[in-house]
């Protein structure tokens, strides 16, 4: 799956529409109604479970229950009692539940697998503490450009002995430094320094409110829903070795579209690769496990638990069927299948909802 955008990748989105229960008192009720963390604790799966087996569809294509499983299967700890306690909270309203789905796919699953280019417009949450705290993130939040991606990409490849910590590869620069004698049975490639979680979620328009604010939004869902990544890495951080890894170039691009990830072992900074999309050639090459090193002490190794929110966010797009329908979206306009005819017949409004993912 291909995800990329050719222009900037928050121009020109709508203002955020405040969700109504932020304001009102059915999400209040709601809330309100939330059992004793005990019966969560003891109760949640089947609570949860019957929620979703219960929840009566808006529309044909309404796949709330099946995005919201996806979440409930893959999240883990704090993150995923937090998203139980929001299904059974918003168990009696259809509507709640729908636009949890909303947030969670527009907060999360669309930036994260569109990171590479434009992105779509953020569902507000139907949580109401949410407001508050992502309006704190929007005063904190710093932009930033690519300065320092050359120093990460060295610092990378120092801690990571100039390979590919997939394949082995050797980056193909340091392999023209090795001697003629001692190349033999190495093999080389072109290596690139890989971000975990997106570069692109550092960038934003300071001047763009709504911009700002859906950055902010995306940034207070990963915490919400993933509190180990909160104090590790932000928007102001996301360019650190911690969140980096050197890999071949097609490993890189396997990995930035969430084909692939990392699965911790028993073993300390020993991961198992998971291949999370079946149908990808390239990850036929892809080894069963590989070991993270450190030959340069002074550079951190990728986080255990960054690497953990990239797998799971991957498994989540794969299980969901939401990565399938943002590739849809993207491929028909990468590969050019829309004209603009000269009768004004073009259905322009397909067009724009294809690239803002506005249908997903």
């Amino acid at each position: 799956m291909a995800f990329f955008w050719d222009d900037d990748p928050l121009a020109g989105l709508p203002e955020i529409a405040p969700h109504p229960g932020r304001s009102g008192s059915q999400s209040s009720a709601a809330l309100s109604s939330l059992p004793p963390s005990p019966f969560i604790q003891q109760n949640a799966v089947e609570v949860v479970s019957n929620v979703l087996s219960e929840y009566q569809p808006i529309h044909a294509s309404d796949d709330t229950a099946k995005v919201l499983r996806a979440f409930v299967d893959h999240l883990s700890g704090q993150g995923l009692s937090t998203l139980q306690s929001e299904i059974y909270g918003f168990a009696k309203n259809p509507h709640q539940l729908r636009q949890l789905r909303n947030f969670l796919v527009d907060a999360i699953l669309k930036p994260m697998a569109a990171a590479g280019g434009k992105q779509p417009p953020v569902t507000p949450s139907p949580n109401q503490l949410a407001a508050f705290e992502i309006e704190l993130a929007m005063t904190q939040i710093e932009g930033s450009s690519r300065i320092g991606q050359k120093l990460l990409k060295e610092e990378c490849l120092r801690r990571d002995g100039n390979r590919c910590v997939v394949s082995g590869a050797i980056d193909s620069e340091a392999f023209t430094n090795i001697p003629p004698g001692g190349r033999k049975g190495a093999g080389k490639a072109r290596t690139q320094c890989a971000h975990i979680l997106p570069f692109a979620l550092r960038k934003f328009e300071e001047e763009n409110a709504t911009q700002t604010k859906n950055k902010a939004t995306t940034w207070w869902a990963l915490y919400h829903y993933f509190p180990a990544l909160e104090n590790k890495i932000g928007p102001d951080t996301i360019n650190q070795p911690r969140n980096a890894i050197t890999l071949a170039s097609a490993f890189h691009e396997e990995f930035g579209q969430f084909t692939f990830g990392f699965q911790a072992t028993n073993e300390e900074h020993k991961y198992c690769m998971e291949i999370l999309d079946e149908d990808s050639y390239n990850l036929q090459r892809l080894p069963a496990f590989t070991i993270v090193a450190q030959e340069d002490a002074n550079v951190q190794r990728p986080d255990p638990d960054i690497l953990d929110v990239h797998m799971r966010i991957g498994r989540i797009l794969q299980v969901s069927g939401i990565g399938f329908a943002i590739f849809q979206s993207f491929a028909r306009g990468n590969h050019g299948v829309y004209t603009i005819a000269s009768d004004g017949s073009t259905d322009l409004e397909r067009i724009l909802s294809d690239k803002m993912l506005m249908h997903i």
